[in-house]
């Protein structure tokens, strides 16, 4: 170790700095880089927040509000599945077509849906609705998948979001006059269980 004297205190400065000339500092850094944490700049795209929406009136305003969400939410890039039950079947029919519109689209509820479905929103319709209302799932329009209770259960909990519209049925204003009408099936006799047993049941009980 070399030891200056207080008057050439000027010159241990001059040594000091020449231990930190530039290229001895890039030297420096090239050889502890592989040991330096290194947090990644670029930044992994955070996946598109997930929204149920259960429509159970086929009634505007209830009906419209849920779907106008549906499509502004898709729109904007969010996951989106609308799952249709109840009275809500009659927006997905064919032949609803003349039902009521929602005033800020001024369409009815099928086309509300086809707006919904072009900006990437899945419609499913609940399988106990289609059967208990005689519907078979070609009776609605293109696009809609039938849907088990396992499987709303599945997009429930699966969700950052799940919001419900719904509404005591004061009837919905929609006419099916174009829809041939549909067989219901025939109950089940009185003495015989109608309970749903998931373990024999290959849709799920819904």
């Amino acid at each position: 170790m070399q030891v200056y004297p207080a008057a050439d205190f000027s010159l241990a400065c001059e040594d000091i700095m020449k231990l930190f000339s530039p290229l001895r500092v890039v030297a420096l850094l090239a050889l502890l880089l592989p040991f330096l944490p290194i947090q990644a700049t670029a930044q992994t795209a955070a996946a598109p927040a997930k929204y149920v929406m259960m429509i159970s009136s086929g009634a505007m305003p209830t009906a419209g509000m849920g779907l106008h969400l549906a499509i502004t939410a898709a729109k904007s890039g969010r996951s989106v599945d609308i799952v249709l039950a109840a009275s809500g079947l009659d927006l997905g029919r064919k032949g609803a077509g003349n039902g009521p519109v929602f005033p800020t689209y001024g369409v009815d509820g099928p086309a509300m849906l086809a707006q919904a479905m072009a900006a990437g929103a899945r419609v499913s319709a609940c399988r106990t609705c289609l059967l208990n209302q005689g519907i078979d799932i070609a009776d609605m329009i293109d696009g809609i998948a039938k849907i088990n209770a396992l499987n709303v259960f599945d997009l429930a909990e699966a969700a950052d979001v799940v919001l419900s519209f719904g509404a005591p049925d004061a009837g919905t204003g929609i006419s099916f006059d174009a829809v041939p009408a549909t067989v219901a099936p025939e109950a089940a006799p009185e003495e015989e269980s109608v309970i749903c047993d998931p373990t024999t049941d290959k849709d799920g009980c819904m």
